[in-house]
């Protein structure tokens, strides 16, 4: 997050437009003049190409997929208390607010959560649900700390990282999850839900992880992108290891019937729901 939050910034302002896209509610919220720039360039400059092609996964499929799951996801835990880490532009937080009256928290490195403010701003602090927005870093010392009061006295918390963990290099991002698992523990548990790949998950799609992460490169510029585990099984050892109870990789198909979209939508990457 500190190495390269320059080159993971783009991403919140094309995603925050693809929610704009989807019609998701509050997303017009956060839609930023960068935000179209980075979504026509991109679909100009080729991504138009993958909807063309019925075993490739576009980016907008790509981001609806996961974002849709971790909602399904979140809408069986109905948390008590929600804090989104690399929150960027996300509207979730806003709408569990808002729509469900939930405490919620979202946090990113500073320049992203002025982008944030500013557009909280001009709707109002009465409107916007009680939405908190706090300038943070996830490796920054004392964070667990920090995260740890801000779900205590939470019946059912739960900490989301949605496209944030796959930019980080295998040993933040274990930092990360042994942070969670233990902020989640001293608050007297929760859950943790995120999205990540591994290698044999994207060999099963083949061309179409190649064409994710040249287009995910594309946004950032970023050398590497969707680093994978090897393995579903090295995935949950990793969470285990960072002291989370129970680990699932979340089934899509046990969403459907809630969210049809689901039955349509295609993506190699994994939503992982961890208790602790």
């Amino acid at each position: 997050m500190r190495t390269d939050h320059e080159r993971i910034g783009p991403t919140a302002h094309y995603t925050a437009y693809v929610w704009h896209r989807l019609g998701l509610p509050y997303a017009d919220v956060f839609v930023t003049r960068r935000g179209a720039a980075l979504y026509w360039g991109f679909l100009l400059a080729g991504e138009w190409a993958t909807r063309l092609s019925p075993g490739v996964p576009s980016m907008r499929q790509y981001l609806e997929y996961r974002h849709r799951l971790i909602d399904a996801v979140l809408h069986r835990l109905l948390p008590d208390r929600l804090v989104e880490l690399g929150a960027g532009l996300s509207s979730r937080g806003l709408r569990w607010a808002i729509d469900r009256n939930v405490p919620c928290v979202d946090i990113d490195l500073a320049a992203m959560a002025a982008v944030k403010l500013r557009a909280l701003e001009q709707i109002g602090s009465s409107r916007n649900g009680g939405l908190r927005v706090i300038a943070d870093d996830v490796l920054a010392p004392g964070f667990e700390d920090r995260l740890a009061e801000l779900l205590v006295g939470a019946e059912r918390p739960v900490v989301i990282a949605e496209g944030l963990l796959s930019y980080f290099d295998p040993p933040d991002r274990q930092r990360v999850l042994v942070t969670v698992a233990s902020a989640l523990r001293r608050a007297g548990g929760g859950s943790f839900v995120c999205d990540l790949h591994t290698a044999e998950d994207q060999a099963r799609v083949g061309r179409a992880a190649k064409v994710l992460r040249l287009a995910i490169r594309t946004i950032t510029r970023r050398r590497r992108a969707l680093d994978p585990y090897a393995t579903r099984e090295a995935l949950r050892a990793a969470f285990e290891s960072a002291g989370f109870r129970h680990t699932e990789i979340v089934d899509a198909s046990a969403h459907a019937n809630a969210v049809p979209q689901l039955r349509t939508l295609r993506s190699p990457a994994l939503v992982v729901h961890a208790s602790a």
